[in-house]
């Protein structure tokens, strides 16, 4: 009895709404969340308001718009109430006494769904209709009811999971897009930075050339002055002269002459040199700003030479590379290609943008770019991302992309003469571009650097063509 009391108890609890504490009357699901309530109790509970509102069990932020109609809670509850299922109710299913004929409700009428007594079972009312005792009736939809709390059990889980997930990746899309745009920040703070500094050069540069033209117009000034308080005196001279009579005229008339003859040239001064206008352009050069700017990024690039086939040849600053006849005596150790005429760089890159040139030669078969410092030293491997390898080269007349699992062939205009390699490590991107004219020669996008120190690569396979790293 105890037992079937604790079963009634948990039906009535699952079909009460928490806010007004009676039965659902037109029941709704918060989507957001999956709890249920009135429609009249949840309206009232919200206010006239539009905006967002709140799970009155739960406060989850939910929108308005969003209630779903739950027509199967609504059903249960019915089933619920026309059982009349009450606490205490005894084992063997009394359900009180027919308001009609005042005998205990022993039976159920299925088409009526409703329970009846002996009296009723008898009348013309329930004469054809199909009728169980009310035991009967009260495990067979108690066991209809609980498969149906089952299922909205589950499917509440279902959603509070879909809902767990969904805020898990929007959080973890936020903390990406805020990782992104603090990095996006610090580089315009250093670009700012940057900016700054060039402006004050810029100012100081400018105040410098102000104050050299004003110097050179006051000495030019003066120096005209002079010139023209000369002039004057002499023309006044020789007006006077000029009015005299012949014997004194002819009196001391070689002197006056002479005062000509040695006055200051009268050729044009050169107040603003061509140089000085040239310093003023070059200030305002925009172009020469911004490469300014990307020598921030710009990487001091030169070749390791524990990392050098022995057949291959580096310069001794590292900024060169080109092919001997034959293998050098060097020792065989573990950083050293033996198989692949190849090189790497000193300098390895774990974060950030950075680029660099290298000069190439129309003929031969060479090929550029970055690998993975754990990329195979020993025997031959295949130049693609999967072997750790984004590069670019020149074999057979033709330029490729170094792809998997074939190369890629590059269209060109014309033959680049210097090749710029740009790596994103953030972003995953090597580019590919020709340094002279700008044009993107290939860009791999989308790799995955796993933290992993990337270096810059070079190979050389024939004896004609030299690598210059600009």
């Amino acid at each position: 009895m105890a037992a079937a009391g604790g079963h009634i108890q948990s039906l009535r609890d699952e079909a009460t709404c928490s806010i007004c504490l009676e039965y659902f009357k037109d029941p709704v699901t918060i989507p957001e969340c999956g709890h249920n309530f009135c429609r009249s109790c949840l309206i009232q509970c919200w206010g006239e308001s539009e905006a967002e509102a709140s799970c009155p069990q739960c406060r989850e932020r939910v929108q308005r718009r969003s209630l779903v109609s739950n027509r199967q809670l609504a059903n249960v509850v019915e089933l619920i109430v026309n059982l009349s299922l009450q606490e205490g109710k005894e084992e063997g299913g009394k359900g009180g006494v027919c308001e009609e004929h005042q005998e205990p409700l022993k039976l159920f009428c299925k088409e009526d769904e409703a329970p009846i007594c002996l009296v009723c079972d008898r009348s013309k009312d329930h004469k054809h209709h199909e009728v169980i005792p009310l035991k009967e009736a009260f495990e067979e939809y108690k066991e209809e009811i609980c498969h149906h709390l089952e299922i909205l059990r589950k499917e509440r889980e279902e959603i509070l999971a879909h809902q767990a997930v969904l805020d898990k990746e929007s959080k973890d899309l936020l903390k990406l897009t805020e990782m992104e745009r603090l990095k996006a920040m610090e580089k315009f703070r250093e670009l700012r930075r940057f900016l700054e500094e060039q402006e004050k050069r810029l100012l100081t540069h400018v105040e410098e050339v102000e104050k050299e033209i004003a110097g050179r117009r006051d000495e030019q000034l003066a120096s005209l002055s002079r010139k023209l308080s000369s002039l004057e005196r002499i023309i006044q001279e020789m007006e006077e002269k000029s009015q005299q009579p012949a014997s004194e005229l002819l009196q001391d008339v070689r002197r006056t002459l002479q005062r000509y003859e040695k006055r200051e040239s009268p050729e044009k001064p050169l107040a603003f040199p061509p140089e000085l206008r040239n310093r003023i352009l070059e200030s305002y050069d925009l172009h020469h700003l911004v490469e300014d700017t990307m020598k921030q990024w710009k990487a001091n690039v030169t070749l390791d030479p524990d990392t050098a086939h022995p057949v291959l040849i580096l310069s001794e600053d590292g900024k060169s590379l080109s092919r001997g006849d034959k293998p050098q005596a060097l020792p065989d150790n573990p950083e050293r290609f033996n198989a692949w005429p190849s090189v790497l760089g000193r300098e390895g890159f774990t974060a950030g943008r950075h680029f660099w040139e290298v000069t190439v030669e129309s003929g031969g078969w060479w090929a550029l770019g970055v690998a993975r410092k754990s990329v195979e030293r020993k025997g031959f491997f295949g130049f693609n991302p999967e072997e750790g390898v984004w590069a670019v080269g020149r074999s057979r007349g033709e330029y490729w992309a170094c792809t998997s699992p074939d190369p890629s062939p590059l269209s060109l205009r014309e033959e680049p003469r210097r090749i710029r390699v740009t790596l994103d490590y953030e972003g995953g991107r090597v580019s590919f571009s020709d340094a002279d004219t700008g044009a993107e020669l290939y860009t791999f996008s989308g790799a995955s650097f796993s933290g992993e120190t990337l270096l810059p690569f070079f190979l050389l396979c024939r004896n004609e063509t030299h690598l210059i790293i600009s």
